[in-house]
């Protein structure tokens, strides 16, 4: 296991600022997801750290050794840095049986026979694909062709693992199984594992950290549940999450002895903070996810009546898109509302799950609610 630090790490093709000034520790033995929309620099950030793109500027550390330096003029080339690489092609050697694909590169290098029939064993013995060592690769289905060309590179024993959105030519079902098959994997190898994918599920489902980019800069790095909980700014607020977050545009208002995040249809009584004093009066941008609401067939005391615009079931839940006077919102709820369009649900906001942005999108700390919560079956 290695860690990974970047320093002040760019790269520039041109004008455009691919990567710009990224700074991040990921932590030896970590699943490290870099995420973010198509052209926000993460593949770039990968193949940085593989050798393959040269950085315009920054330094990169593999474990102990300095990989690249543009202030000392230090560059290790790919082959030397320890790392194993997965791409979203397999490129498998289609002449070759699945264990002569696993074994090519222990071949390469040399290794004594008897070493390399027992590394590829071992190793297609925890991928669980021991019995297809005499298959060809158009033999395999696409899930296994995948699990050999991870064998591949394990079998070299690498220090940092990268995989670059090695699950998108798979069917849905098929990521999920891999899904549980890397993470399984990652629990048992425990290698350093850098991941890139523009699919947030693959990053919440996978990932012990999360580094969230926007057009070549960092937005936050945290675990992923952090992420999704206490996204630091409305940018990761609104790309974590499915179905999207609702943002819905405010003020903070004093009112006698109250304060209230006002918006057209919707009034949330808060806690007082230093915080809150500071922005009242200003615009404000509140978040809530679609399950921070809870909703009732009955009208309740602190709810507020709705009409139901949508039911969208999805089997464990169902998504409701409610409206409130000029708001839509989008609801769930764990349990069939049996209501239907141009119905009324009363939804109510959980205090706890408030998140609040400041004019600036970024996330507002240390503000709470005192609205009444009141659990209706």
């Amino acid at each position: 296991m290695s860690k990974i630090v970047l320093k002040n790490l760019a790269k520039h093709f041109g004008a455009v600022k691919a990567v710009d000034n990224l700074t991040l520790e990921i932590p030896a033995g970590s699943f490290t997801t870099l995420l973010g929309p198509s052209g926000c620099g993460k593949t770039t950030t990968l193949r940085m750290i593989a050798g393959l793109e040269t950085p315009t500027d920054g330094e990169i550390w593999i474990g102990d050794q300095c990989v690249f330096s543009r202030r000392e003029g230090r560059f290790v080339p790919a082959g030397d840095r320890g790392l194993g690489l997965v791409f979203q092609s397999y490129a498998l050697w289609p002449h070759l049986t699945v264990f002569e694909n696993i074994a090519f590169g222990l071949k390469i290098a040399k290794v004594k026979k008897a070493e390399v029939q027992k590394r590829v064993e071992e190793t297609a013995e925890v991928l669980q694909i021991g019995e297809l060592l005499k298959r060809y690769p158009n033999e395999l289905s696409g899930g296994q062709q995948q699990r050999v060309a991870i064998a591949r590179v394990l079998v070299m024993r690498p220090q940092v693992l990268l995989l670059d959105e090695p699950l998108s030519n798979l069917d849905a079902k098929l990521r999920m199984d891999m899904r549980a098959e890397l993470k399984r994997l990652h629990s048992e190898m425990g290698s350093t594992v850098v991941y890139v994918t523009h699919d947030q599920l693959e990053a919440l489902t996978l990932s012990t950290h999360v580094a969230i980019m926007d057009r070549g800069t960092l937005q936050q790095w945290s675990p992923s549940m952090v992420v999704y909980n206490q996204p630091a700014n409305v940018f990761t607020a609104d790309f974590i999450g499915n179905p999207r977050i609702n943002l819905v545009q405010g003020v903070f208002k004093k009112e006698q002895e109250r304060f209230v995040f006002a918006a057209p249809g919707l009034e949330l009584p808060l806690d007082v903070s230093e915080d809150l004093v500071r922005l009242v009066g200003r615009p404000v941008t509140l978040g809530l996810r679609a399950e921070d609401f809870t909703l009732s067939t009955t009208p309740a005391e602190g709810f507020l009546a709705a009409e139901v615009e949508s039911v969208l079931p999805a089997g464990s839940e169902w998504f409701v898109r409610v409206r409130l006077g000029e708001l839509a919102l989008m609801t769930s709820t764990t349990y069939d509302p049996q209501v239907d369009s141009g119905g009324t649900l009363w939804i109510q906001v959980k205090p706890e799950k408030m998140k609040f942005f400041d004019e600036d999108e970024k996330l507002i700390i240390g503000i709470g609610s005192t609205y009444g919560r009141k659990e209706v079956a």
